[in-house]
């Protein structure tokens, strides 16, 4: 929903704290001619691989398995 939403407001600049944990629509975004940052954080990759193993249930609920 987050992509759909951005790509319908047209939003010019995408910032992504990681995305070692999940893949996002990066590519999406850019052949639709927003800015693509991705910040690598660390913090953002510990926090997404510990939400991520906790509640694993939730996570697969929000991406969709």
């Amino acid at each position: 929903m987050c992509t759909g939403t951005a790509l319908l407001f047209r939003i010019p600049r995408i910032v992504i704290g990681e995305n070692r944990n999940f893949q996002g629509a990066e590519e999406l975004f850019q052949q639709h001619g927003a800015s693509v940052v991705v910040l690598d954080d660390s913090e953002c990759v510990r926090l997404m691989r510990d939400f991520i193993g906790a509640h694993p249930d939730l996570w697969n609920e929000d991406i969709g398995k």
